[in-house]
């Protein structure tokens, strides 16, 4: 009996091919769906999408190696199981979300009340003066969170976001410390 072709055998760790790329809007729900996005599939790398009302979410799933140019007011934007990909957008009026990424970067150009960071390895979040007092980050499962802002004198800074902490029982509670790492 013939061995089993060995190279028929999916490698450990080798890349899925991604599915058709998509970038369409679907009424129901009010959302932007852009899937499976590459550099290749992108006129010089760059998706464009335009929001024409703040009801509008951009949900952004599979993308490699691309960015993402989202332009006018939206609801949110959430980035979902991408590498190596950039997003920027306007003004999100209730969140940014970014899950199972790697190595990806989100800028908002205008105002983000909140990042919402969850089981990302690599990411770096570019925020506006204008956003600096309202913006707030939610994280878990994630490392290699940074944030960069420009200081009063336009210069830019850049922050990690911890994730690493100490935590204590006191008086019956659990209290919480941002780890010395970061101090």
């Amino acid at each position: 009996a013939a061995a089993p072709n060995p190279a028929a055998a999916p490698k450990f760790g080798a890349k899925k091919p991604l599915g058709p790329p998509k970038c369409e809007y679907q009424t129901r729900g009010f959302k932007w769906n852009v899937e499976n996005q590459t550099r290749d599939t992108c006129e010089n790398g760059v998706c464009k999408v335009e929001v024409a009302d703040p009801k509008q979410q951009v949900y952004i799933y599979k993308c490699d190696n691309v960015t993402i140019q989202i332009t006018g007011k939206l609801k949110s934007v959430i980035l979902d199981s991408c590498t190596k990909c950039g997003v920027v957008f306007d003004t999100a009026i209730s969140a940014c979300e970014v899950v199972n990424c790697r190595g990806v970067q989100v800028q908002a150009t205008n105002v983000c009340p909140s990042f919402s960071i969850d089981k990302t390895d690599g990411i770096v979040v570019h925020i506006t003066n204008e956003a600096i007092a309202t913006s707030s980050f939610v994280t878990s499962k994630s490392s290699e969170m940074n944030v960069s802002w420009p200081d009063e004198n336009g210069e830019i800074k850049e922050a990690p976001i911890p994730e690493q902490f100490v935590h204590k029982l006191v008086n019956g509670s659990v209290t919480s410390q941002v780890s010395d790492l970061y101090h």
